[in-house]
């Protein structure tokens, strides 16, 4: 298959996926609230996070072996794609025996740390005991996932996922109905455990991606050699990542207390489901271009570069515009007024979203070359920083100066470092490069801004329902239509309406005036 239909199939896929997560949340959320005090959802929040640092010990070996099959795939009788292979599920395997004796021993270290209260201690230490032996057994089959993304079939992984969520909010509604309580979320997770894992397996043997008899070759220590030395640069990238987008509940719990930790948790949820939207296309796209590196097709390579930074930095202006102009009303009618959240916590959020748009695609090509080089250092230090300063910060300035600091960061220093890696690459230059390549997305920006502020002015004093109705109608239509037609070039278009349906090429010359 073409990879411009596997790209599409992928990144179609990978959008349902995110409606199916974000149905979860906005089912979920409420019920939990429902049914559980604030102060329990907050600790399970701490949790769920405290959980994703587990992935450090991964030591970038996902996203090595990730890479490295792709070098491996189109030549398999030479044993090495399936030596590949066992190798990963070797080391996975071991990674995950390890996060089992890290969590069982470090649960209550990791509780004084966070400063959970005394009455909530030993629940949290039971809780992440348990939910740590789920995660090590996920761990240990990650491999299943990553023969998939190596051939270019993310839409299998999507649809494990949607099944997943499917089946685990049924099952969370059951318990926390039952009255299991905050218990509800490991018994709904222990069910689902292998609902995943059954999927990705039957999907790898029945595509073919499985190595077959002959292709299997033998675990070695020279190919755990060449997984470790480039899972290594991706290490520390890794742990930069997680500390920047993910310590802030961690911050908040710190700093402000479980409830106020709750209260970010859900207002910044559609946040946390607008990220991966508006990254999907580059992700989707990375497999191909991973593709082109490997057989030196460097014009179309660069080409296909560009047009994932302006569609990616015009989808961070178009979600992060409409995530400014709605997500507080959202959360006012979404918990019927119980949670209360700022209206400036949501411009600096699409703000933040807007830039890390921009820097996410020019920071993710290392992978692409396999030269990450310094970026691992830059995004440490970053993430570094970042909890350093919001942890000094947050207690004075609260939420919007922990998200101020964060954009401060990531213009400081992924978000330059990653222009001059892609200026030193395509010898384009860093104006090029900042400027030109993204001008439709700056101007989109920019219109977005000017019409957030306009209906936010008109519509003061009516019910928040209404407005929530009207700033939705708004970020939909005129936002979208802003999208089409300053967000894209006139080229990107004209491409489009070259491989859609007939209809669908006239609507979207009209509405995009071509």
């Amino acid at each position: 298959m073409s990879r411009l239909k596997n790209f599409s199939r992928n990144i179609a896929t990978s959008y349902l996926q995110l409606g199916v997560n974000a149905i979860y949340s906005l089912v979920s959320v409420p019920l939990i609230l429902h049914w559980l005090p604030k102060a329990e959802f907050g600790l399970w929040a701490v949790l769920v996070q405290m959980l994703a640092y587990v992935s450090i010990i991964d030591l970038g070996m996902t996203s090595a072996v990730a890479r490295l099959l792709v070098d491996h795939k189109d030549d398999r009788h030479n044993g090495n794609y399936g030596s590949l292979v066992k190798t990963a599920f070797g080391v996975s395997l071991t990674q995950g025996l390890i996060i089992l004796v890290a969590v069982a021993l470090g649960a209550p270290l990791l509780a004084n740390l966070m400063r959970i209260p005394p009455e909530h201690q030993d629940t949290f230490i039971s809780l992440l005991r348990i939910q740590g032996c789920f995660t090590a057994f996920t761990f240990s089959l990650r491999p299943l996932g990553l023969m998939l993304y190596a051939h270019q079939r993310m839409d299998l992984q999507s649809y494990s996922e949607m099944l997943t969520l499917a089946v685990l909010l049924g099952l969370l509604v059951c318990f926390l109905n039952r009255g299991y309580g905050i218990y509800s979320f490991i018994y709904a997770n222990g069910c689902t455990l292998l609902v995943g894992p059954i999927f990705l397996f039957w999907n790898c043997w029945r595509i073919g991606v499985l190595p077959k008899a002959g292709e299997w070759g033998h675990a070695s220590w020279k190919m755990f050699r060449e997984v470790f030395n480039y899972g290594k640069d991706v290490f520390l990238l890794n742990l930069g990542s997680q500390l920047i987008m993910t310590s802030q509940t961690i911050v908040v719990s710190r700093t402000m207390g479980l409830e106020r930790a709750a209260v970010w948790s859900v207002g910044t949820k559609l946040f946390n489901l607008v990220v991966p939207l508006v990254a999907r296309p580059n992700g989707a796209a990375m497999p191909s271009m991973f593709e082109m590196q490997v057989r030196g097709e460097k014009e179309r390579l660069q080409r296909r570069f560009r047009a994932m930074v302006l569609l990616t930095a015009s989808l961070g202006a178009f979600c992060g515009g409409s995530f400014a102009m709605c997500n507080s009303l959202f959360v006012q009618v979404w918990t019927a007024g119980k949670i209360a959240w700022l209206p400036l916590n949501d411009m600096l959020l699409g703000t933040w979203l807007f830039i890390l748009s921009m820097q996410t695609t020019h920071s993710s090509f290392v992978a692409v070359t396999k030269q990450i080089r310094g970026m691992r250092y830059i995004f440490f230090a970053e993430g570094c920083t970042f909890f350093i300063v919001s942890l000094l910060l947050a207690g004075r300035w609260g939420v919007p100066g922990m998200v101020l600091t964060s954009i401060c960061c990531s213009l400081l220093f992924s978000y330059q470092y990653s222009l001059r890696r892609s200026h030193a690459f395509f010898h384009c230059s860093l104006v090029e490069l900042a400027i030109k390549w993204v001008l439709p997305s700056l101007k989109l920006a920019a219109a977005f801004g000017i019409l957030t502020i306009i209906v936010s002015l008109l519509d003061q004093g009516l019910p928040v329902l209404w407005r929530l109705i009207i700033h939705g109608s708004v970020a939909t239509l005129i936002g979208g239509l802003l999208f089409l037609r300053l967000g894209l070039p006139k080229e990107m278009i004209t491409e489009a309406t070259t491989r859609l349906p007939q209809s669908a090429a006239k609507w979207l010359q009209f509405v995009s005036a071509r």
